[in-house]
């Protein structure tokens, strides 16, 4: 058989019995092909993520020698299963004619996903705060959902890295921790401020705090516990 005859897979199905699939090619069916590339590229618009820059759809595979019926008057197209990151999605087309079903086929596609996304330019060690210069921005084919890497520089710039993360691979999310910016134990300056008066003091950070969150603080001067949000590495906003 020539590059462009039907491919067929065998595929374990229920009860031991073996479903014959085939793979879609304008040169077999192009109606056929051209229907679920449709139906398909519609989901896929639908249900990718903005982050994502660009898809293309490798194959497309039908159960038995199933071509769409020749005349019908409307279909539903439903997808039963898809992976995460949706590089592959099981679905199933009904069809009918006269408000009667006339025929049903399912399909499942495989799909090659891409996106910008922030790549390590070197080796970034275990517990590395990550800076600029560590990473570049390049799109590439993803194994997995989109919003799970950095799409965004600023997204990892200032996060630590929390497991080892190796040259020209994404930076996924989940292998990241916030920076962390006052340390539980570090010596702080407390301000307490409003439009009248400004008045400060040394504390002790009770537990660990990046910008803008809040902490507890121990007041060395009068040795109470308040909190306070973090406004630098050194420096404590209390309330009076």
């Amino acid at each position: 058989m020539t590059g462009a005859a039907l491919l067929l897979v065998l595929l374990a199905a229920g009860r031991g019995e073996a479903v014959e699939r085939r793979e879609i090619s304008a040169a077999s069916d192009a109606k056929t092909a051209a229907f679920f590339e449709k139906s398909i590229g519609e989901y896929l618009a639908s249900a990718l993520s903005d982050t994502v820059s660009e898809y293309r759809i490798l194959n497309i595979s039908v159960s038995g020698n199933e071509n769409i019926p020749a005349k019908f008057d409307d279909y539903r197209f439903t997808v039963l299963r898809a992976s995460k990151g949706m590089e592959n999605v099981i679905g199933e087309a009904t069809f009918y004619s006269n408000d009667n079903e006339i025929k049903k086929i399912n399909v499942s596609a495989r799909v090659e996903i891409q996106a910008e996304v922030a790549v390590a330019t070197e080796r970034i060690p275990k517990g590395t705060t990550i800076t600029e210069g560590m990473l570049r921005m390049e799109k590439m084919n993803l194994h997995g959902a989109a919003t799970d890497f950095c799409t965004d520089l600023a997204e990892a710039v200032g996060q630590v890295a929390e497991r080892n993360i190796q040259p020209n691979r994404p930076v996924a999310k989940a292998n990241l921790a916030k920076g962390v910016d006052v340390k539980a134990g570090d010596l702080v300056l407390l301000v307490a401020e409003n439009s009248e008066v400004k008045l400060t003091t040394r504390g002790v950070a009770k537990k660990d705090g990046s910008i803008g969150e809040l902490i507890p603080v121990l007041n060395l001067r009068s040795n109470k516990r308040l909190f306070g949000k973090v406004v630098d590495a050194g420096t404590v906003q209390v309330n009076f």
